[in-house]
C-alpha cells in the first residue's frame, strides 16, 4: 500500500513539473521545430496527450498490486 501511494505521489509530481517548468527553461526556442510547431509549443500540446496514458498505466499497476482497493471490483454495502 505504501509503495502505491509513494507511486501515485510520484508521478503526480512529474507530470506537474512537465507542465509547470522544467522545459520553460531550457526549450524556449523557435527550434527545432516538431510538426511545424516550435518545441515549445509541440511539448505543450504532447504533455496533455501522455498523461492520461501514464494514469492508466499507473492505475493497472497499482490494480495488480492492490486488488482490494481497485474500485472497479468494490462490492458496496458494509
Amino acid at each position: 500500500m505504501k509503495r502505491s501511494i509513494t507511486a501515485w505521489l510520484l508521478t503526480v509530481i512529474v507530470i506537474l513539473l512537465l507542465y509547470l517548468g522544467a522545459v520553460a527553461l531550457f526549450a524556449n526556442r523557435i527550434h527545432p521545430t516538431i510538426l511545424s510547431m516550435p518545441f515549445l509549443y509541440a511539448w505543450y500540446v504532447l504533455v496533455p496527450l501522455l498523461t492520461p496514458v501514464a494514469l492508466g498505466l499507473l492505475y493497472i499497476y497499482d490494480s495488480r498490486h492492490n486488488p482490494q482497493n481497485d474500485p472497479i471490483h468494490w462490492t458496496g454495502g458494509n
